[in-house]
């Protein structure tokens, strides 16, 4: 009896052993088991050429259409020129599809997908056009780039696996080309210096240069019009980030500072004279107080109103403080304009 019992036993255990055999000594060319992931060749073969067709037409129609939008959108030179590469390579790539498609049904009209993708190329605003623009062709041509070389190599129509193949040099083109282009538009690089940490960019400047001024020396600059008459003072400088002056800051009216009101004017209405305001009105004024220096100590001395002129010139030529400024406005001009407050 015993015997017996052994003996099922063992025919019992048997028959549960043989199948996990059999599953794992699965004979070559079986699918895989549910949950593994095939190679990249392997699913490349589950694109059939309906679906190779759909996605290249779409790709191609998008590219056309974005890139028209483009021509119209953007004044980027780089970007203009790459949308009209895209418009001539593409339309030309899709005539090919068409040809190479016997048999296949090619959309004419886009996707959901890309439809909604060119309606936000249309509503971009223009800061933001050239940012969406770039970002879509870099993210469509890696796609493209991707599906063509899949099917080039495991595609199952002859002529399309043939267009594929000869497209996919100029899609990788594309690819580098609005590569460099997101680079260098939406990731620019920082602007640094060339020279080493520690060095000057240029030579230290070891004295003031002609035609430099002093900016501390222009608050309290006398300002006149063009009648000669005096309608204020500078007292503020306003530059901007780059230290570029943007405008000055004239006091006007008032008497010893009591009543005044600042106004101001941008720099570039202000004109910095060197000469005295006698000389440059073109009075003699003063000119009889004048020292009758000669120029040099080997030219011959003058008097007059002539060596009170060449005086001021000799003596204004390399002076690194304006006489005064000018101002083409009357007093009543400025008295009437906006009075300038200061941030708090």
């Amino acid at each position: 009896m015993l015997r017996i019992h052994m003996a099922a036993c063992l025919v019992a255990t048997a028959s549960f052993a043989t199948p996990a055999v059999a599953q794992t000594t699965a004979p070559a060319g079986n699918p895989p088991a549910a949950g593994s992931q095939p190679p990249a060749a392997a699913r490349a073969t589950n694109i059939t050429a309906a679906q190779f067709v759909t996605e290249a037409a779409n790709s191609d129609m998008f590219e056309i259409q974005s890139s028209q939008l483009a021509l119209n959108k953007t004044q980027n030179s780089r970007i203009r020129d790459f949308a009209q590469q895209m418009v001539q390579d593409h339309t030309a790539a899709s005539d090919k599809l068409k040809a190479a498609a016997q048999g296949q049904t090619v959309p004419t009209a886009l996707d959901q997908e890309h439809a909604q993708m060119l309606q936000q190329l249309q509503q971009a605003s223009d800061n933001d056009f050239n940012r969406s623009y770039v970002q879509m062709q870099l993210d469509g041509h890696q796609k493209a780039v991707t599906l063509f070389d899949n099917y080039g190599q495991n595609g199952d129509h002859a002529q399309i696996k043939q267009f594929a193949q000869q497209t996919l040099p100029t899609l990788r083109q594309h690819l580098q080309h609005i590569a460099d282009i997101h680079s260098s538009l939406l990731s620019p690089p920082a602007q640094v210096s060339q020279s080493q940490p520690g060095q000057m960019s240029g030579p230290l400047a070891a004295q003031i240069q002609p035609g430099q001024w002093r900016a501390s020396k222009l608050k309290g600059l006398n300002v006149y019009n063009d009648s000669n008459e005096k309608v204020g003072d500078i007292t503020e400088l306003l530059v901007d980030q780059t230290g570029k002056i943007e405008a000055v800051v004239i006091g006007v009216g008032g008497f010893l500072g009591m009543g005044e009101h600042d106004v101001a004017v941008p720099f570039d209405q202000i004109r910095l004279v060197n000469e005295p305001r006698a000389a440059a009105a073109g009075t003699n004024q003063n000119a009889s107080s004048a020292p009758a220096a000669p120029a040099s100590p080997n030219a011959p001395a003058t008097t007059g109103t002539t060596t009170a002129a060449n005086g001021a010139a000799a003596g204004t030529a390399n002076r690194s403080t304006p006489d005064h400024a000018m101002l083409s406005m009357t007093k009543d001009q400025l008295k009437a304009a906006p009075e300038f407050k200061y941030a708090r």
